[in-house]
């Protein structure tokens, strides 16, 4: 498959890219500079375009089979997310590319019927912002009912670790473990991630992750 790739030398995107050509796809990455990629990303294809360029973006994403985004907004403001969302959704319809997975966040999966994770009352309020906006991506994401999106929120903490090659997909609920936890390795939301492309099980639902 040819995929798309927003965001893909962070720490997330990167993974996913790794794995996507570890199992013979094309990878494309969407940059903003002409600056060389970083060596665990032999093998992709960089193209130069900008989520606030619309026409660049659509010409770099056209004839691929799946735009996938890793997009975070790192220290800009959280509305970035909400944003990037509309500006993929635009981009996706114009260069007739259907097929849409975004990294989404934990924040948005439910933790008992009717309440999301963000809406906890044990939930970092340092993280609060950026939550709210991954939902109110996702709200973008639902209204467009001519693509086939996936928002594929990871568990509640992901961050670097072994890549242990199982683990446990569902929607829209959070997934914990026994004791508790909801965790996920960079490299196995990536392994998912890849797989929700290659075979797709959540189209128009939030994906989740976890151990």
């Amino acid at each position: 498959m040819k995929i798309a790739l927003v965001a893909a030398t962070g720490n997330i995107g990167s993974h996913i890219a790794q794995q996507a050509l570890k199992r013979g796809h094309e990878v494309t990455a969407i940059v903003r500079s002409n600056k060389p990629l970083p060596d665990n990303l032999h093998g992709v294809r960089p193209v130069l375009a900008s989520l606030d360029d619309q026409a660049a973006l659509v010409e770099a994403i056209r004839g691929h089979d799946v735009l996938a985004s890793a997009f975070g907004p790192g220290s800009a403001d959280a509305s970035a997310v909400v944003d990037a969302a509309k500006a993929l959704v635009a981009a996706a319809r114009a260069a007739g590319v259907r097929r849409l997975v975004v990294v989404g966040g934990a924040g948005s999966l439910e933790v008992a019927p009717g309440l999301q994770l963000v809406d906890a009352p044990n939930f970092p309020p340092q993280y609060k912002a950026y939550a709210l906006a991954h939902r109110d991506a996702l709200a973008v994401l639902k209204a467009a009912d001519d693509l086939d999106w996936t928002f594929f929120a990871p568990a509640a903490e992901i961050g670097p670790g072994e890549q242990r090659g199982t683990f446990r997909t569902g929607a829209n609920s959070l997934i914990s473990s026994a004791d508790g936890h909801s965790q996920i390795s960079y490299g196995d939301y990536a392994d998912a991630f890849v797989a929700e492309i290659e075979q797709p099980k959540f189209v128009k639902q939030i994906a989740t992750v976890a151990y």
